[in-house]
């Protein structure tokens, strides 16, 4: 496959995710409104589109967390955005990989806070430390794990150490906010 074609897979996979972002925050009733009447296949319609949210920069996958939990309950809910927020961390990698020349991490990295800047790019603190920077340090920190080719590993456990237990507490405020709203 040549590189331009290598290229476009990718691109096209963000441009969809953008697409999905789009939906999510601007019709938010239409998109409660797919998920329940989904029925069973609700959770995977959700999972998908978390998945587009969390590849799609400086777009937060935080109302469809929330909207889990309302629409699943908190178990379910909580279920689905673990799965959700892991395998857009993934699916961010991998596009970074491919695409990393496309990328202008330099420029992302200068824009962090003082605090993140002073540890060293890649390092597990790091990674750590990026995740906790409002909306878009998960996002750079996939992508620059994926930049700068981390290992998969090292990946997937730094982004399960903040963002699981930020899935299951919003999963767990869309639960309960529902009861306060009467929320179906």
């Amino acid at each position: 496959m040549n590189r331009r074609l290598r290229a476009l897979i990718p691109l096209a996979a963000l441009a969809f995710a953008f697409l999905l972002a789009y939906l999510a925050v601007h019709h938010r009733e239409m998109l409660t409104v797919w998920l329940i009447e989904a029925g069973p296949l609700g959770p995977l319609v959700s999972i998908a589109l978390y998945v587009g949210l969390v590849s799609t920069p400086f777009v937060s996958s935080d109302i469809l967390a929330l909207l889990n939990g309302a629409i699943f309950g908190f178990w379910e809910g909580a279920l689905i955005n673990c799965i959700g927020v892991m395998l857009g961390a993934v699916s961010t990698y991998l596009i970074a990989r491919r695409t990393g020349e496309f990328l202008d991490i330099q420029k992302d990295l200068e824009r962090l806070p003082p605090w993140v800047k002073r540890l060293p790019v890649g390092s597990p603190l790091f990674l750590l430390a990026l995740r906790l920077v409002p909306w878009v340090g998960g996002t750079i920190a996939n992508n620059v794990a994926g930049f700068y080719k981390i290992s998969i590993f090292r990946h997937l456990w730094t982004t399960a150490v903040v963002a699981i237990p930020v899935a299951v507490v919003s999963a767990y405020l869309g639960w309960k906010a529902s009861y306060f709203l009467e929320f179906p």
